[in-house]
């Protein structure tokens, strides 16, 4: 039986993990959904990673990296859920739900009030995620350039 496990990336060997899922899951949104994906076209913060992260979260399927995700202040009451990814080889083990709910618990131990993301409608499966979690659709609330058309929000 396979055994999967979520943590927050503290050390520099799931950091890196981190980092390098992240450019992997940046590379299948230009090669997979091409055009389709606008928030694809921002890598402003894998120019300094991760010091624009307020919290970074790695799932190992025993003990690999499979999925990843991480955390970025947007205000005082608004944190943000970004790229969000899973490799094929740990999909179907509830990696990307088991990530979202440790961001939640993150966001809730730190005050935030909401943990809000942006999407896009092509990536239905993370969008049935989301919905499923209790996300709801809201506006915009980043006004980045490059971020993508579909905004949710989960109050905590």
């Amino acid at each position: 039986m396979v055994s999967i496990s979520v943590n927050q990336a503290r050390s520099r060997a799931d950091i890196d993990a981190v980092r390098t899922l992240f450019v992997e899951y940046l590379n299948v949104l230009n090669t997979d959904f091409g055009k389709a994906v606008g928030c694809a076209d921002s890598q402003e913060d894998m120019q300094d990673f991760p010091q624009k992260y307020t919290g970074l979260f790695l799932a190992k399927l025993d003990g690999v990296p499979v999925a990843a995700c991480g955390l970025i202040e947007v205000n005082h009451r608004d944190i943000e859920l970004v790229r969000l990814y899973c490799r094929p080889q740990g999909r179907g083990h509830n990696a990307g739900r088991e990530l979202t709910d440790a961001a939640c618990a993150y966001v809730k131990a730190h005050g935030y009030v909401r943990l809000v993301l942006s999407t896009e409608p092509v990536m239905g499966h993370a969008v049935r995620l989301y919905k499923n979690m209790g996300f709801t659709d809201i506006e915009n609330y980043a006004d980045a350039p490059s971020a993508c058309s579909k905004y949710m929000a989960l109050s905590l």
